[in-house]
């Protein structure tokens, strides 16, 4: 018989008939007051019976302590007789009865419990959108609360439980007295973590004399544990060992861990592959030995529960399996193939409540239109597809407009794919163009994986082929059911010499790249994903350099004498030493300017003194919470001082800037952008590339680099791996470059730093590249880099609600259109930095409106009239022939926002803004029609990274040079603080990238 049905007996006496519990879920179906339900009832008798317990979920201790709707409660004893009816309901079927007890901590808030603040072991928010500052607990408060635990199980055992399970997980009460991030008391309760140890052992403790008191022979007292937090400071798996260990003294009868899969490794060390329940058998104490340990999550069938036992757990815990297989147990003893989903027509059968029906989303099938596709499919895979041989001429949607194809068929098989992409942006849209056609071909099926990072132009050649086999007389519906071919895995290891190995294929790495090869070096790039590019190729393409000559043929504005005398009257306490001299150079050139501009002589003024102050200033010294963010002042005054000659560089590669024009990015605070002719940042890709390629540099896509090398202190090489598992290591002669960009799509990073703002949801969008995750961050800490800035995202205000992404809609420089709230009104000064205009558009309920009208095409750039016209059809951007028409579509008062656009224009004709005092005009809102496009924050750029000094050379946490090692760009960090100016991202990864590559490659 499978050791899932032999007995266990746990510490105080109680026998367990087999390895198997049902783990506590959260049903929310109790009544408003916490007390039992019929409906509770029903749904726990039915799942009773074959497995050894059944634990209730979370029952709060106190009335003030729910975490969600519909709770169940202990908290007094009216409660008692509706927990007996439970318990007796468990019990009568075979199955012990166990409940859970907890108190949700600052994880409450004021709408649940009855409008009550919540409490904490300290003052700290959580991590979490919406999350209410909860009230420090003081230590009577604290006392009290470890009585009402053991007052909870009291009332457990009159109502006929067979044991608790103490919730010291989930990032309740009890958690947030262990965890450093939540706990920052430095009394008896908190400080070190043997203090912060102190509340879970008190509850233990309390729950186990009331068992004692009341002679409850048997009683079971488990304590269920989260082993680690993403927060910082968090618990880490060290931590939640020590705290077990030390629990283990007290005997309880089990400990059950918290987590989505029994096979989980690290969430806070992703590199590191070893499950958790093997970490725990190895730094388990003879004690803890002793102590039953459950492990819960993904198990669905009886080899998963098998493997799960034979991995070190003692008990398996289900969950999502009883939920659809309420006989679960029995199943498995039988040798039954166990469901996995409810059909859509179950929940009756099921007992399941509504509430939890409604969340249940993934686990729900309708499994008449499953069957109904599975008879398709197989009906479609006997198919055969013939065609009408030649050339077929489609268009398919793409990112810019559409994507003209040819596509050749034979009588039976697709012969080659042809994609016109010269509307597309090459960087992001070649891997679609190259490899999706071949994969098409090789397997004559449609039922291939788009391209990471390339999704819209993937699925564009995927439905455009589908149309022109339609067009042969095909049929596509059988194409798309064709399997997909198998992927070979491979065992290979490919291990090469080069001077240098720049690890990420954006802008920085690119650059890097073309500095050392003009320096003699052999060079190879790494790109984790199929396509270069990276966060590049989706900028605006603004690159900020001051050129004054340039500059003073284009005309000024009145209102950017705001912005010059503000920086006039700063006080010097703002500077000191070496930034003092720059400083009193700016406002000497101020000083010239403004009496030029008295004189009548009004042109455009900037300097280098004035991009680095700018840039300096910008950054914001202090953040939004008041803390002090560093900054490197001789890394600004690197960059601006070489910004020009790296625009310079950038033409001599081949880059053809449009110098038509003086554009001002958003947050960039003045007109000084370059900024190509071509749309987005594709331009500096293909001609970086291209001048890669014919320098003999090798760039190798599908290949994440993973680890660095290092012999004797210093870095020499890089360790990667291919998408089919071939091992890549690479040895340098010189030096490594990391180049891969920051963490902006890298959420559970976001959130384990965070500093600046309130909170970051797990929602929230980004505009980076998905390959944009930290990699080199990581790789350069794990050979000791120094970090600095990690807590300071920069949101993009400007970005598409349902999408993150930038460059859809009407993006135009901020002189030329208007902001309205939800109420049609303006509320900031639309050339504000990013992170003032992302706090102002949250302030006023997260989603805004651009508005503008006719003339906006003129200067709408990235963007052609097919694609707008499209981007109208699809609601991305509203039109309208009057602005009470437009207001009605976005749901604003139209008076207000007529009111609002009048006062704009009359603040445009005198060249003025007395409300916001915008810096910069161009153009009106008058002309028929009008446009409103949408726009919501995003994450945009992470400031922090790895240390470097102005050579780029990765600086270590003890303030020295890592010898061979490199960085620029957005991995970097120290340059920016906490805020950086539009345009200063691009001009940052040219210079740095061609910095790192020339000290790399004179490196001996």
């Amino acid at each position: 018989m499978s050791n899932l049905f032999s007995t266990l007996t746990l510490h105080h006496g109680a026998v367990l008939k087999n390895r198997i519990v049902m783990s506590p879920m959260t049903i929310q179906s109790a009544f408003y007051d916490g007390r039992v339900t019929n409906e509770m009832i029903e749904y726990y008798e039915l799942r009773s019976g074959d497995a050894a317990a059944i634990i209730v979920e979370s029952a709060f201790v106190e009335n003030h302590g729910r975490g969600f709707h519909g709770a169940l409660g202990v908290d007094t004893d009216a409660k008692i007789e509706g927990l007996s009816k439970l318990s007796s309901a468990i019990q009568e079927k075979g199955s012990k009865a166990i409940l859970q007890i907890y108190h949700a901590g600052r994880m409450g808030s004021p709408e649940l419990n009855g409008g009550a603040q919540p409490i904490s072991a300290s003052s700290v928010a959580a991590l979490r959108d919406g999350a209410v500052t909860p009230l420090e607990m003081s230590a009577e408060e604290i006392e009290e609360m470890i009585y009402r635990f053991g007052a909870a199980t009291k009332r457990a055992i009159v109502a006929g439980f067979d044991g608790v399970e103490i919730h010291g997980a989930n990032t309740y009460l009890i958690q947030q007295f262990f965890s450093p991030h939540s706990n920052r008391r430095q009394d008896k309760w908190g400080g070190s973590r043997e203090k912060r140890t102190a509340f879970p052992i008190a509850v233990l403790e309390e729950v186990q004399k009331v068992v004692k008191e009341m002679r409850a022979d048997n009683f079971i007292i488990g304590y269920r544990f989260s082993p680690e937090e993403i927060e910082e400071p968090g618990i880490r798996f060290a931590d939640t060992m020590y705290l077990l260990n030390t629990l283990a003294a007290y005997t309880p009868d089990y400990f059950h861990f918290s987590m989505n899969n029994w096979q989980r490794s690290s969430i806070v060390d992703t590199e590191d592959k070893e499950l958790l329940i093997h970490k725990y058998r190895k730094q388990q104490t003879a004690n803890l030995a002793k102590i039953p340990v459950y492990g819960v999550g993904g198990i669905h069938q009886k080899a998963d529960a098998e493997k799960a036992l034979e991995d070190g757990y003692d008990v398996v815990s289900l969950g999502k399996a009883y939920l659809v297989e309420p006989a679960w147990a029995t199943k498995v003893r039988n040798n039954e193939e166990c469901k996995i989903y409810a059909d859509i027509t179950e929940r009756e059968k099921l007992k399941i409540p509504a509430p939890l029906w409604d969340i249940m989303d993934g686990l729900i099938i309708d499994s008449q239109e499953e069957e109904r596709k599975r008879q398709r499919m197989k009906e479609l895979q006997n198919v055969k597809v013939s065609f009408v041989p030649g050339t077929y001429f489609v268009s398919a949607r793409g990112h810019n407009g559409s994507l003209p194809m040819e596509v050749t068929f034979s009588e039976d098989k697709i012969m080659s794919i042809v994609v016109d992409d010269r509307q597309e942006s090459e960087g992001i849209a070649n891997p679609a163009f190259e490899r999706l056609p071949q994969l098409i071909v090789d397997g004559q099926t449609l039922n291939v994986d788009v391209i990471s990072g390339a999704t819209v132009t993937s699925q564009g050649v995927i439905d455009g082929v589908a149309e022109a086999v339609n067009k042969a007389g095909g049929n596509s519906e059988v194409l798309r059911y064709r399997p997909k071919p198998a992927v070979e895995h491979s065992d290979e290891v490919i291990e090469e010499m080069a001077d240098i190995v720049i690890v990420g294929g954006g802008g920085a790495g690119l650059s890097a790249a073309v500095a050392a090869l003009d320096k003699g070096k052999s060079v190879v790039l790494l790109e984790k994903f199929p396509a270069i590019g990276g966060n590049t190729v989706r900028t605006g393409g603004w690159v900020n350099a001051a050129q004054p000559e340039w500059q003073k043929t284009f005309p000024s504005l009145d209102g950017e004498k705001e912005t010059l005398a503000a920086l006039a009257n700063t006080p010097y306490s703002e500077f000191n030493g070496r930034y003092l001299g720059d400083f009193k150079v700016l406002q000497q050139q101020i000083a010239s300017y403004l009496a030029d501009v008295e004189q009548g002589r009004n042109y455009l003024f900037d300097s280098v003194e004035l991009h680095r102050i700018q840039t300096y200033l910008g950054g914001k010294r202090t953040d939004l919470k008041g803390n002090t963010i560093s900054g490197q002042y001789d890394l600004v005054e690197n960059l601006t001082n070489r910004a020009m000659e790296s625009v310079n560089w950038l033409s001599d590669k081949g880059v053809d800037f449009n110098t038509s024009v003086v554009d001002i990015p958003v947050g960039a605070l003045w007109r000084r952008s370059h900024k190509p002719k071509r749309p987005k940042g594709a331009e500096f890709i293909e001609v970086l590339q291209r001048n890669v390629v014919e320098k003999n540099g090798r760039i190798m896509t599908d290949t994440k680099a993973e680890h660095l090398i290092v012999e004797a202190g210093k870095v020499v090489g890089v360790e990667a791996s291919k998408s089919n598992g071939t091992k890549v290591i690479l040895h340098v002669n010189n030096a490594v470059v990391l180049t891969s960009g920051g963490f902006g799509a890298n959420i559970k990073m976001l959130q384990q730093y965070n500093t600046y703002w309130e909170d970051i949801p797990a929602e929230i969008k980004t505009t980076n590249s998905p390959a944009i995750t930290g990699d080199g961050i990581r790789m350069g800490e794990e050979v000791g880099a120094d970090l600095v800035g990690m807590g300071f995202a920069q949101l993009m205000p400007v970005s598409d609600p349902k999408s993150g992404a930038l460059l859809t809609g009407l993006i135009v420089p901020p002189a030329n259109f208007v902001f309205v709230n939800h109420e049609g009104k303006r509320f900031v000064d639309e050339c504000e930095s990013r992170d003032v205009l992302s706090k102002a558009f949250i302030d006023h309920g997260g989603l805004v409106y651009m508005i503008a009208d006719e003339q906006i095409r003129k200067t709408a750039a990235n963007t052609s009239d097919e694609k707008i016209e499209r981007e109208i059809q699809e609601g991305v951007i509203y039109q309208a022939d009057t602005l009470e028409e437009l207001a009605v579509q976005i749901g604003v008062p139209g008076e207000a926002l007529v009111e609002t656009i009048k006062r704009y224009n009359q603040y445009v004709d005198f060249g003025h803004d007395p409300e916001f005092h915008k810096s910069a005009f161009d153009l009106k809102v008058e002309k028929a029609p009008f446009y409103a496009t949408p726009r919501k924050p995003a994450v945009h750029h992470t400031m922090g990274g790895l240390k470097i000094d102005t050579a780029a050379h990765v600086i270590n946490k003890d303030g020295d040079v890592i010898p061979g090692l490199y960085a620029a760009g957005e991995v970097a960090g120290g340059i920016h603080a906490g805020n950086r100016l539009g345009g200063n991202a691009l001009i940052d990864i040219f210079t740095y990238g061609r910095i790192a590559g020339e000290n790399a490659a004179d490196l001996k």
